[in-house]
């Protein structure tokens, strides 16, 4: 009968040898005592000659002598050791063969003496795993980088070497900071925090621009994909990293081509309205001519002359108007998106197209007062230029032009079929021709740049290119609808904006009227700056004329003044340095400023100058005594003491 003992015995050992893992057990001198089937099947060898034997059997050549030093040190200082814990090990077959594993030792002190019982696992597999993600990694094209939570670079492949100038290996160990330009380095420490406090993946390309620092001091633009990974170590980051800088260089030159390609085209629209300009200034001459004319015969017959004022005035308001329209279109400037009266924009341009058409298209506008929209005036008028006279060439004979403005709802199948798009209200402007039509061939080229039906030297075929680029900087979209003989239609679509509550203006029938505070009038033009004057006077204003800016400043060295009313364009000194001089002799001074060119002109240069409103010329009466009175009226204490004494 087996004792209870034995019983015990014997399962042990039935569980001992049927364990997964390798184990065997040595004696103080490094004697096998106890192998199990799996420690017979890892390294090859029969479990009686393995019994007896000292324990380096097991391991390569090169590594036993020093193994026993380390066993006796052991020996002397028995402590447990886990898996996976202290450096790579190596065990050797039977064949000679060599395999990666891991050992955990546990020291145990028995009535028998000391013993070391190893718990051995073959992480073949694993270190193939490893040796194949190793091999992916170094092998990426793009650039690899693993980060602990201090910021400790742990993996850095070939691709991030390359592309930050470091040999391979030397980011190691290093502070991820390293690789971040001086003038950010200070603040990612806190970033770095932010984002293990709540750590989120985050695509290629997401966020705002970034850059890297190369190792000889230039910057790297770059996009960073970054995935958390939860190990035992904690929290660690994989970051992937592209170089975009040649991408970045050739979406500037592209930005550049297609600036370049939208000045062609206004300077091919402005050749074609060239023309048309003429016609209309000829006309406008012609009735400023004639009123002239009349006004001087009637004031020798002493006849009433208010009609033939206002004739006069009526046709400089149309000549200030063609103006104004001309330049809008010329100004070559950034895409300043707003929120704008599409309506207005609308037929401010369709009023310059005229011009530009033969007298055969007739123009027709719907405008259907949709909300404002998010988009440049002088883009609008550039499509519509554009538009417009693509639909002239197809209407050789003449026919309707079509322009509509609606509101349009891109919903989510239309938003899927136009990347970029997204979901919401768009106000909608249609230019529709009853000309040729396209058949389906023309139809999917004509966004193409350069392409063209017209024969040579009817155009450049840049167009529609053009109005697709300008609709893509609005983060709208542009299509057309068009048959053979049914004419074309092209839709561009604009953010909308929500329209803001009109607020009720006063009027009043007279004009802003002075008080007799001194203003300073500066024209290089010695008739305008004489005009100038002349009008003002005629408001209440007690009024100096100064011919140039060098004139201006003599006056203001010796008198004191409670405004002064510039031009912007002068020889030698233009009127933004004459209001930061003006100030600095008359600090307290108010200043309005007169320009053809208000759209151009810094804002915040002309704030920091002490420019207080910016008038667009040529300016009617009743604007400027607004503006001038507005100017003054603000901190009223500060101009009192300014105006000119009684009797002077």
């Amino acid at each position: 009968m087996t004792s209870s003992a034995d019983s015990v015995e014997q399962r042990l050992r039935i569980a001992i040898d049927s364990s997964p893992s390798g184990l065997l057990m040595t004696d103080s001198t490094g004697r096998i005592v106890l192998v199990n089937r799996e420690i017979e099947r890892l390294f090859g060898y029969p479990r009686e000659a393995l019994l007896g034997q000292n324990i380096e059997i097991l391991l390569p050549d090169r590594l036993r002598e020093q193994h026993v030093e380390w066993r006796a040190s052991f020996v002397a200082a028995p402590i447990e050791r886990r898996m996976g814990e202290g450096r790579d090990l190596f065990a050797r077959r039977k064949d000679g063969s060599e395999v990666p594993v891991e050992v955990g030792l546990t020291p145990l002190v028995t009535r028998d003496g000391f013993f070391v019982l190893s718990s051995v696992v073959d992480i073949s597999a694993r270190k193939r795993a490893e040796q194949r993600f190793r091999v992916a990694v170094e092998s990426s094209p793009s650039g690899m980088l693993m980060v602990d939570s201090r910021g400790h670079i742990l993996l850095a492949n070939r691709e991030v070497a390359r592309m930050f100038g470091y040999s391979p290996g030397e980011l190691l160990g290093q502070s991820i900071e390293v690789l971040v330009p001086p003038a950010l380095r200070e603040r990612h420490p806190e970033e770095r925090a932010a984002f293990f406090a709540r750590p989120s993946a985050r695509a290629m390309g997401a966020g705002r621009e970034l850059h890297g620092i190369h190792k000889n001091g230039h910057e790297v633009a770059v996009e960073i994909g970054l995935n958390p990974i939860e190990t035992d170590e904690g929290i660690l980051v994989l970051g992937s990293v592209v170089d975009v800088t040649e991408r970045r260089r050739t979406e500037a030159e592209r930005a550049s081509l297609e600036e370049q390609l939208r000045q062609s085209q206004k300077l091919e629209a402005l050749g074609r309205l060239a023309g048309g300009i003429a016609h209309d200034f000829n006309n406008i001459l012609s009735a400023v001519v004639g009123y002239a004319e009349v006004l001087r015969s009637d004031l020798a017959a002493g006849h009433d002359v208010s009609r033939d004022i206002e004739g006069l005035l009526v046709a400089a308001e149309r000549g200030r108007e063609v103006t104004s329209r001309v330049l809008r279109f010329s100004r070559r400037q950034a895409l300043t998106l707003g929120a704008i009266d599409l309506v207005r924009t609308v037929e401010d341009a369709a009023g310059l197209l005229r011009a530009a058409l033969p007298a055969s298209v007739r123009i027709e506008l719907d405008l259907d007062h949709p909300d404002p929209a998010m988009a440049d005036a002088g883009a609008v008028h550039t499509i519509l230029m554009n538009l417009g006279t693509n639909a002239s060439h197809a209407m050789p004979e003449g026919g309707t032009l079509r322009v509509a403005l609606s509101p349009f709802y891109a919903r989510d199948s239309f938003v899927r079929a136009n990347p970029g798009l997204r979901e919401g209200a768009y106000v909608r402007l249609s230019v529709t021709d009853s000309g040729l039509g396209m058949d389906e061939a023309t139809r999917s080229r004509a966004f193409e740049p350069f392409f063209t039906t017209k024969p040579i030297g009817a155009g450049t075929g840049l167009g529609l290119a053009t109005v697709h680029g300008v609709m893509r900087d609005h983060g709208g979209t542009v299509w057309l609808e068009s048959a053979p003989g049914a004419g074309t239609s092209v839709h561009c679509i604009f953010p909308a904006v929500s329209p803001v509550p009109a607020i009720a203006l006063a009027t009043s029938e007279s004009l802003a009227i002075g008080r007799g505070e001194r203003v300073l009038f500066v024209d290089d033009e010695p008739t305008l700056a004489a005009l100038g004057a002349r009008r003002l006077e005629g408001l209440g204003y007690d009024v100096v004329a100064a011919v140039g800016p060098e004139a201006a400043l003599e006056r203001l060295r010796d008198e004191p003044f409670a405004l002064l009313v510039t031009d912007y364009t002068m020889p030698g000194m233009d009127g933004l340095r004459l209001a930061r001089e003006a100030r600095s002799l008359q600090p307290g001074l108010r200043i309005v400023m007169l320009s053809g060119r208000v759209g151009e002109l810094d804002a915040e240069a002309l704030a920091r100058a002490g420019v207080r409103r910016m008038i667009e010329k040529p300016v009617t009466l009743e604007r400027l005594a607004q503006m001038i009175r507005e100017v003054l009226d603000e901190g009223e204490g500060a101009v009192r003491d300014l105006r000119a004494p009684k009797g002077q």
